[in-house]
C-alpha cells in the first residue's frame, strides 16, 4: 500500500473493519482489539494514526509486541499480517487481522469481544457465544438436545416414515427404549432428549418449546412496513414441513390474485411470479437460518415487492454474490440430512441459481447489523 491509498482509507474514518491507534503499549488492549476482529469478519488496525485519521507516525519496533500478543494473549493463538507504510508525516504500521477460522476467540482474561461499528463490545449473551461456536464449527444449533423434551414429544409415525430411508431400510423398533437407542444412533436424540432438528421436523407440537420459531406473514397495503393497514396477517406454526406448506399456500393465494396488466379485464388471473421462486427461497430460509437466534422467518408482501427474511447473517464470510452462484456453507447439517425426505429440498446448492434463472430481478441482501438475510422479489 502506498501513502496515497493509505490516506484515502484514513479519510473515510473508523468503522467495523478499520481501527486507528496512536501507539501500542499494552499487550492486553491489543489482544482485545484483535479478538474483536477475529470474532467478527476481520479488519485492519492502523498504528500511528489519530482518532480523526491524521497521521502522527510511530517510532520503535513493534513486531515482538504483536507476535507475543497473538501467541500469548489470544486464545486460541492466531496469525496476523503486518505492513509498514512510510508517509511524509511518519511511519504507519498496518495490522491485518483475518476473519477467524477457530471462533470463538478470547483474550488472556477469558473475555470474548466482537466489533460493533467502529468500537468493540464484550460478548456476554449465551446465544451469541453459541453462534460463534457454530461459526467455528465447534457446535451446531440443530444438534443440541432440547431441555424438558422427551421421546414422547415426537410423532413416531413421522419418524417411521423417514427412519428407514436414512438407515438402509432398517425399521424403527416398536419398543420405545430400543427406538430411543436407534434415534440416538442417528443423532436425533441425545441423553434421552430430542435434538432441535428432531422437534422441528418430527415434533407433535414444536411451538410448545419454540413459539418464536415460526413463520410470520403480512400482506401490507402500500410499500412501507410502517403502514398501518394490511390485507392479511398470518402466523404459521408446526413442524418445518407444515410451516413450509402453509406459507406456500399463502404465497400462492397472493400470486393467483395478480392479474397481468397487459391482459384484458375478463382475462383470468395467472401467476405473476414463477412458483419455483417461492419454493426455493422459502425452503432456504427455513433450513439455512440461524437457529441460535430466537426469531421467526418473515414474509412481507408490499405493493411493489415481496421480502422473505431469514434470521442470521450469511455464515462464514459467505457473500450474497457467492450465495447466488450456488456457493454454500452448512449451518444445520442434521436438519439438512432429513430435509431431503420431508421438504422440497435437494441440497445441490442450486436453488438460488434456479431462482435467478427463472426471475433475474430477485436480489439477496446480507444485513449484518440486523443479523438477517433478506431476499427481495420485485413485483
Amino acid at each position: 500500500m502506498d501513502e496515497f491509498e493509505l490516506r484515502e482509507i484514513l479519510l473515510r474514518g473508523e468503522d467495523s473493519e478499520h481501527q486507528f491507534k496512536r501507539k501500542l503499549e499494552d499487550q492486553d488492549k491489543l489482544a482485545s482489539e484483535i479478538v474483536a476482529f477475529l470474532n467478527s469478519r476481520g479488519g485492519r488496525i492502523f498504528v500511528g494514526v489519530e482518532d480523526d485519521g491524521s497521521i502522527s507516525g510511530i517510532t520503535g519496533e513493534m513486531d515482538n509486541l504483536i507476535s507475543n500478543t497473538c501467541n500469548d494473549s489470544v486464545k486460541p493463538p492466531c496469525q496476523v499480517y503486518t505492513e509498514n507504510v512510510s508517509t511524509s508525516d511518519g511511519l504507519v504500521v498496518i495490522i491485518e487481522v483475518p476473519n477467524g477460522d477457530n471462533k470463538p476467540y478470547q483474550d488472556k482474561k477469558n473475555q470474548f469481544w466482537k466489533k460493533k461499528g467502529a468500537d468493540k463490545r464484550r460478548i456476554t449473551d449465551r446465544n451469541e457465544l453459541q453462534r460463534l461456536f457454530q461459526e467455528g464449527h465447534a457446535t451446531y444449533a440443530d444438534t443440541i438436545p432440547v431441555r424438558d423434551a422427551n421421546f414422547y414429544d415426537l410423532d413416531k409415525s413421522l419418524l417411521e416414515g423417514v427412519y428407514g430411508s436414512t438407515t438402509k431400510g432398517e425399521t424403527l423398533n416398536d419398543d420405545d427404549e430400543l427406538a430411543i437407542q436407534q434415534l440416538q444412533g442417528i443423532r436425533l436424540m441425545k441423553e434421552l432428549r430430542p435434538s432441535l432438528a428432531a422437534l422441528l421436523l418430527f415434533g407433535k407440537e414444536p411451538a410448545n418449546f419454540f413459539p418464536e420459531l415460526c413463520i410470520k406473514a403480512i400482506w401490507f397495503k402500500g410499500t412501507e412496513r410502517s403502514s398501518e393497514e394490511y390485507h392479511d396477517n398470518r402466523r404459521f406454526e408446526g413442524t418445518l414441513p407444515e410451516q413450509y406448506e402453509q406459507a406456500m399456500a399463502f404465497l400462492r393465494g397472493w400470486n393467483a390474485k395478480k392479474q397481468p396488466a397487459e391482459k384484458s379485464f375478463n382475462a383470468p388471473s395467472e401467476d405473476q411470479i414463477p412458483e419455483i421462486v417461492f419454493e426455493e427461497v422459502l425452503v432456504n430460509a427455513l433450513v439455512h437460518r440461524d437457529y441460535f437466534l430466537p426469531d421467526s422467518v418473515k414474509i412481507y408482501i408490499f405493493d411493489d415487492r415481496i421480502e422473505i427474511i431469514s434470521p442470521g447473517c450469511l455464515p462464514n464470510s459467505l457473500t450474497p454474490e457467492e450465495a447466488m452462484k450456488g456457493i454454500g456453507r452448512e449451518r444445520n447439517p442434521l436438519l439438512l440430512r432429513f430435509a431431503y425426505e420431508l421438504m422440497n429440498y435437494r441440497g445441490a446448492r442450486s436453488g438460488l441459481m434456479r431462482v435467478h434463472k427463472n426471475y433475474p430481478a430477485v436480489t439477496l441482501e446480507n444485513r449484518i447489523d440486523e443479523e438477517e438475510v433478506c431476499v427481495t422479489i420485485p413485483t
